[in-house]
């Protein structure tokens, strides 16, 4: 540790004997000033009192010479700077010595940067950079904020003087020349120096930069801010005479800047990464550093967010940016979740940007590109409307329009709202070559319509009339029409000003059809001129279909029922057919037909209201639909089932089970059929699953069974070796299981091979993920995401949900060892990890009974509260008696681990010998591994395991597989074989209650003594309480032993009630029905 000198008690000017006296005296004296003076003046007086001295004294004795007093100086300074830093040292709290050490320190760099004096320069530098490496942060910190003070007076006592005489233009040229000639000759003197101590300092900061210690980070980024002052650094490079100096420097600014860049973007500061992006890379900006300053516009700290947007408003002009990056600052700065973030972007928005463009709106548009970015183009227009609105209040309570407010003076902000808030109109003509309307202009008065307070008197000053903007709208339309028939033959555009030109035709006419949409139509006579032009461009198939979907919403509109909507789409569609107005063939013409038809009934069946079900006009556009569902084009065959799966919703339910069902069922089943069109059709048949559930119900007209069928066609999509069937099939499956129309363990089982397999989610590193594609239905990244949400709702829905899902283990490792077949290497388990798969399903069947005994837990609770005045009434010992009762009737519910390993018992003794190797060692590791409790669990189940356990070591001869599956034998040691169980249950059964036997014998002599109509209601009874035991058994898989015997009790009871009923009351009625039952 480095060890710190105490300064020499202070004294006065008169009392001063040598030079170190002298500094001493002025570091005091400063230091312990109630009011501090300007630093540098300081600094300046003490070097003009050293040079008064070493003059006094230079005829004397003690006369030194140059160095000597340098050499002095520099001791001096750095036994007070030592004496701070020694403070810091030893104290403990900051507020002890923060303004004093400050003082020290600041005059210090001040004195040693400003004189001139490279020998004192050096020594203060050194030893500041001395104090970087020890160990306390605080020291770290002091040194850094001292040689930012360096970098700062160093850069700043080479700014070359300039007169007062020569700005106002008073002096000669030819003293001016020889005042220069000298200035230059101690610039070159001084300036190579001053670069070394920069060099030397930023090669110091450097590993600061990266210290662990945040503050420190802090304080070595603010040293490195005046190094990026605009023009004062590369005055001292200007000005040196050493070429490799500038080279040095040059490349220790590149390094820093590189690790300024890396800190804004990945430190775990947001002080520190606000810090660079708005000091270091924002006055250093350059073509490298935007996009990093734009990507901290995204950062998750607000504050980080402001200084980026901060930056990019006083450094970056709107044309050092591309188009792109103006889009994503707007995007992801005009944010509604962040206020301050959404300010300042209006600030950069409207008083840099706008400004720039002379607070002209279309111009700025145009820099924009509304065209290809409409959302982001409207939220600008939108902020800056209402900016124009409310800039000149004195009291608002809109921070963006405070910040913009700051700006402007009173000029600047007439001059926006002119711009901005002047009349415009769709007939007015720009000042461009083709003339016209353009995108900008247009879409800007879309915006306005839409914004506008007083609608009525913006919309009359934007649109003059209906028929005015109706016969715009068709000479765009007609215009684009000929552009396209023109289109082969013009040479004077090439492709991608054809397809820019098109999409600005194309994007005007919409802005024209959305005006519209905000225009008056109330009025008769335009509403009806209005629904005509929208007709006959709907009936035109040359129309492009960009346009389509617009001009029916705004049809739409204009019509007061749905009924007469329809009525004129169908009116539409009867007019497409007669349509031959192209000049493609035949076949191009049926297509573009087909798919024009489809365009219209998309839109309008999507839009339709619920109550048009079984409406007449809507049954007959199904004409116009069925031709294009059996189309041989498959692109229009899959847009047909889409459309014809959206009129099915709107149809009633005996029409679709008796036509459209079976025809999707052929469709989605056809093997010739492509992978769209069958996805498409499986889709249909889900949304009408889950709107109709008869849809799944079993139909014995003709002994089909339609139900089965449609399982069926699903488990066969579900394996469909092309994985595009496969993940659609696999979400509708999730859907049907979810919704509760299904419970099919062999489905879940499909589900979980889909969402293990690894080979559905690979990506090649050469393959570009749009966001766009994850989210749409197919897409594997979607499937993963929806199944990761599944299996834990779907095992929380219900019991019969939960019981499904244990039960799938079996299928499970069935269809892992059919996808196994034919590969001989284990890496194949990686694709498929088995291991996995059974405990992902026995952590979700723990997660939903954990659920279900806190739900139960709380329900009883509850119910003991509101009764608690009941219980406190019913005496000790009955209230014991049905404690008793509930005690012998709880059901115990066998583990999951338990339950998993007997499938996989069952599996090695029944289909290991055709699975391979090592597939049967992964499944002998499970049981070798299972956690079972023996003294907890059902010994009627520990049987039943422990009987397929010994199958399967009998039917395996692998060395490995039967070692691991020993360990579970030995686990089981002291089960009871699985049939000597049976016989004591029995047994137990049987001398428990010799009293019930006997009962039971004379109820049996009874019943044989009964009529014969009792004989046969008495075996359809005893035949549906057995089928009901049968059931019971088959659906509750998870009981134990003692929990089927209480059933099977209940259902004793139940059956010895219901004859004595029968015997006690024989009315007439009830033999009526006996006999009609017979």
């Amino acid at each position: 540790m480095t060890t710190f000198a105490e300064p020499p008690p202070p004294s006065t000017d008169d009392d001063c004997q040598s030079v170190s006296e002298i500094i001493n005296t002025h570091f005091n004296t400063y230091q312990r000033s109630d009011t501090k003076k300007n630093v540098s003046r300081t600094a300046e007086a003490l070097h003009h009192h050293v040079l008064s001295f070493v003059l006094s004294n230079k005829n004397s004795d003690d006369d030194m010479t140059e160095e000597q007093v340098s050499k002095e100086v520099a001791a001096a300074v750095t036994r007070c700077m030592d004496g701070a830093m020694s403070i810091i040292a030893t104290s403990k709290k900051k507020d002890s010595w923060a303004e004093s050490v400050t003082s020290i320190l600041e005059l210090a760099a001040a004195y040693a940067t400003t004189v001139n004096n490279e020998l004192v320069a050096r020594a203060v530098i050194n030893r500041a950079i001395e104090y970087l490496v020890v160990e306390k942060d605080t020291i770290r910190m002091e040194s850094c904020t001292m040689l930012k003070w360096c970098v700062g007076y160093l850069v700043e006592s080479c700014k070359p003087a300039v007169s007062i005489l020569r700005k106002k233009g008073k002096h000669n040229n030819s003293g001016a020349a020889n005042n220069n000639n000298g200035t230059k000759r101690t610039n070159d003197a001084t300036a190579g120096w001053k670069l070394e101590c920069l060099i030397d300092i930023g090669k110091a900061l450097q590993p600061r930069l990266t210290d662990k210690i945040a503050k420190v980070r802090n304080a070595a980024i603010s040293a490195c801010v005046p190094l990026f002052s605009s023009g004062e650094a590369t005055t001292i490079v200007g000005t040196a005479t050493t070429t490799a100096d500038s080279k040095k420097f040059e490349m220790m600014m590149k390094s820093i800047q590189n690790t300024l860049v890396w800190i804004m973007t990945n430190d775990s500061s947001a002080p520190n990464r606000a810090l660079v992006a708005a000091q270091c890379c924002g006055r250093a900006v350059s073509n490298e550093t935007i996009p990093y300053v734009i990507e901290r516009v995204k950062d998750v700290d607000v504050k980080v967010r402001e200084a980026a947007l901060d930056s990019l408003r006083e450094h970056v002009n709107l044309d050092d940016l591309t188009e792109d990056q103006r889009v994503e600052i707007l995007r992801y700065g005009l944010t509604k979740r962040c206020s301050s973030t959404h300010a300042k972007a209006v600030e950069l928005l409207c008083a840099n940007w706008l400004k720039s463009a002379k607070f002209d709106p279309i111009a700025l548009l145009d820099s924009l590109n509304p065209v290809l970015n409409e959302s982001v183009c409207e939220l600008a227009t939108e902020v800056i409307i209402n900016m124009a609105s409310k800039i000149d209040c004195d009291n608002s309570d809109d921070v963006g329009v405070e910040l913009v407010q700051k700006h402007f003076g009173g000029p600047e902000i007439r001059s926006f709202q002119q711009q901005i808030l002047k009349k415009r109109s769709v007939t007015q003509t720009q000042n461009n070559d083709e003339g016209g309307l353009s995108p900008s202009l247009a879409f800007f008065l879309r915006v306005k319509c839409n914004t506008a307070t007083n609608k009525v008197e913006t919309i009359s000053d934007v649109i003059n009339d209906i028929p005015t903007l109706c016969n715009l709208l068709n000479s765009h339309v007609d215009k684009l029409i000929e552009f396209n028939k023109e289109e082969d033959d013009d040479e004077e555009m090439d492709e991608d000003e054809r397809d820019a030109y098109e999409d600005a035709q194309n994007f005007i006419c919409l802005q024209l059809i959305h005006m519209a949409n905000t225009s008056e139509l109330q009025e008769e006579g335009s509403r009806r001129h209005f629904i005509s032009i929208m007709r006959s461009m709907l009936s035109r198939l040359a129309t492009p279909d960009d346009l389509v979907d617009a001009c029916v919403k705004t049809m739409a509109l204009a019509h007061d029922t749905e009924s007469h909507f329809l009525q004129t789409i169908s009116e539409i569609l009867v007019d497409i057919e007669d349509d031959n107005s192209t000049d493609h063939d035949e076949k191009a013409i049926v297509v573009v037909r087909q798919m024009r038809t489809i365009s219209i009934l998309s839109f309008v069946l999507e839009n339709i209201g619920g109550k048009m079900v079984g409406n007449p006009i809507l049954a007959s556009t199904l004409q116009h639909l069925l031709p294009a569902v059996t189309s041989k084009n498959a692109v229009i065959r899959e847009h047909g089932v889409i459309c014809l799966s959206k009129f099915c919703l709107l149809s009633e339910e005996d029409k679709i089970m008796d036509e459209f069902k079976p025809l999707l069922m052929q469709i989605a089943g056809s093997v010739e059929e492509r992978v769209e069109v069958r996805a498409q059709a499986m889709l249909a048949l889900c949304d009408l699953t889950l709107l109709h559930k008869d849809m799944l119900q079993l139909s014995d007209e003709g002994g089909n069974n339609e139900s089965t069928t449609f399982k069926e066609l699903l488990l066969e999509m579900l394996g469909h070796p092309k994985q595009g069937i496969a993940v659609i099939a696999a979400e509708v499956a999730a859907k049907l299981l979810l919704a509760g129309c299904l419970h099919d363990p062999t489905i879940i089982a499909w589900l979980l091979v889909i969402y293990f397999d690894a080979s559905l989610t690979e990506v090649d590193d050469d393959d570009d993920v749009d966001g766009s594609e994850v989210k749409k239905v197919g897409s594997p990244v979607r499937l993963q995401q929806l199944l990761s949400i599944f299996f834990p709702t779907y095992s929380m829905s219900s019991l019969d949900a939960n019981d499904a899902i244990m039960a799938a283990v079996g299928p499970l490792l069935t269809i892992v060892n059919g996808k196994l077949e034919g590969k001989k290497q284990a890496k194949a388990l990686n694709q498929w990890p088995i291991a996995k798969m059974v405990e992902y399903i026995c952590y979700n069947v723990d997660l939903a009974d954990k659920k279900k005994k806190e739900e139960s837990a709380e329900e009883t609770d509850q119910t003991e509260a509101d009764n608690c005045s009941q219980v406190k009434e019913e005496g000790e010992g009955d209230n014991q008696a049905e404690a008793t009762a509930e005690d012998d009737d709880t059901v115990v519910e066998a583990s999951s681990t338990l339950l998993a390993s007997i499938d996989i018992a069952e599996f090695l003794s029944e289909e290991g010998a055709s699975a391979p190797t090592y597939y049967n060692r992964a499944l002998a590791k499970m049981l070798g591994s299972a956690s079972i409790d023996v003294e907890a669990e059902d010994t009627a189940l520990l049987s039943r395991l422990k009987s397929q356990v010994a199958e399967a070591e009998y039917s395996t001869d692998d060395g490995p597989t039967v070692n691991q599956i020993k360990k579970l034998l030995t686990l089981l040691a002291d089960v009871a074989d699985f049939e000597e169980d049976e016989r004591s249950y029995s047994s137990e059964d049987t001398s428990g209650e010799p009293e019930e036997e006997e009962e039971e014998q004379e109820e049996e002599l009874d019943a044989k003594s009964v009529a014969t109509d009792k004989e046969d209601l008495s075996g359809d009874e005893s035949f549906t309480t057995a089928t009901f035991e049968e059931n019971i058994e088959k659906e509750n898989v998870r009981l134990s032993m003692g929990s089927m015997k209480s059933a099977r009790l209940s259902m004793g009871s139940m059956k010895s009630a219901i004859e004595h009923e029968s015997e006690v009351e024989e009315t007439p009625s009830k033999r009526v029905s006996l006999g009609a039952v017979n």
